[in-house]
């Protein structure tokens, strides 16, 4: 008897999602419906700029500037605390009126320093972030050719793949960045 009841309630689900598949399947969706299906890769970008020859010179140039920098600020405050011990030093000796006057342009020299420093930062972070531009811009040239070269229709970045089974570009546009920069194609400036 429970067998009996067990195949009349899988009977009329079986039935009832059967009737129900027609309307669901009718009418056209919202949205296109790709019929052939579509190539889609994904690309690391972090592994691109660090990966490619070019990248890495690119880096490597920024880093030596970035350096230099941190020695010259370094230098400047070694010179300054010298300075602001002299002086300390000469207070004792001169008048306070004196003093005031040393010390109002020890600070506008300071101030100075630090407006030159601080403009340096700017143009040294501008011309990391133009570095990454062009750099990112002669990759998405290369992955816009290879696109139409294979008919890929989308190209996302890795990290917002969770599962994939192959389609990571990304050692291929390293190559291709990497001949077009031995060539001579990708200069650093």
């Amino acid at each position: 008897m429970i067998l009996r009841i067990g195949s009349f309630f899988m009977s009329v689900m079986v039935s009832g999602a059967t009737i129900a598949l027609p309307v669901v399947a009718q009418g056209s969706p919202p949205y296109q419906i790709y019929r052939e299906p579509a190539e889609v890769v994904s690309v690391n970008r972090d592994r691109l700029i660090q990966g490619s020859k070019f990248g890495k010179a690119l880096i490597d140039a920024l880093t030596i500037r970035q350096q230099r920098l941190v020695e010259e600020n370094a230098s400047l405050a070694a010179d300054l605390e010298r300075e602001e011990r002299e002086l300390t030093d000469v207070r004792k000796t001169i008048a306070s009126g004196e003093f005031s006057i040393l010390a109002k342009a020890f600070d506008e020299k300071v101030k100075e320093v630090r407006r030159r420093q601080d403009q340096k930062a700017i143009e040294l972070a501008q011309a990391l972030e133009g570095a990454k531009f062009r750099f990112f811009n002669e990759a998405e040239q290369m992955i816009t050719q290879l696109m139409k070269d294979n008919g890929i229709v989308f190209v996302l970045d890795e990290s917002a793949v969770w599962i994939a089974q192959g389609g990571d570009i990304t050692k291929l546009i390293i190559k291709r960045l990497d001949a077009a920069f031995q060539a001579g194609q990708l200069p650093l400036e």
